[in-house]
């Protein structure tokens, strides 16, 4: 008896939605053929060679191609912190680096003014291009943007 009551209430909770979870659907910057996983509510703001700025009533999502022509994957680090400084940007986590299967990547945290902020830069694999993401959102809605910046791809 004691089994099939655990059972249940396991059932139960892993039924449960967590709070603030949000359907992701890919969105596609057609300039440069990147796309990258965005609520499904998300409205385009921007869709220029310029940029290409998406956002709801949670996420506000700027993508803009990196500038500064040769920039190295080793300098990405301390060009994010430049620029998160620049804007402002307050209670910073240290950069983190990491890598996704067609970028290398560099991103940092923080407060811009009353939202939590995701800095990162992209730089392609192939040395082809590089990209400044930004994505400002609620603190409770971080771990989306993590997501987020984590599905960044380029179309073949």
């Amino acid at each position: 008896m004691r089994h099939l009551i655990l059972i249940t209430l396991a059932t139960l909770i892993g039924g449960i939605a967590p709070v603030g979870a949000q359907e992701l659907k890919t969105t596609r910057w057609a300039s440069y053929d990147i796309s990258f996983l965005a609520p499904e509510d998300i409205e385009v703001e921007d869709d220029s060679e310029e940029g290409y700025i998406v956002s709801n009533p949670n996420y506000y999502i700027t993508v803009q191609l990196l500038a500064g022509e040769g920039i190295k994957v080793s300098e990405l680090p301390q060009e994010l912190k430049n620029i998160a400084a620049d804007d402002e940007v307050t209670e910073q986590t240290d950069v983190t680096s990491f890598e996704l299967p067609q970028f290398y990547g560099a991103k940092l945290t923080g407060n811009c003014e009353s939202e939590r902020c995701v800095y990162s830069y992209l730089m392609a694999k192939d040395a082809s291009c590089g990209f400044y993401v930004s994505i400002v959102c609620p603190k409770a809605h971080e771990q989306t943007a993590e997501s987020i910046l984590h599905s960044f791809k380029m179309e073949e």
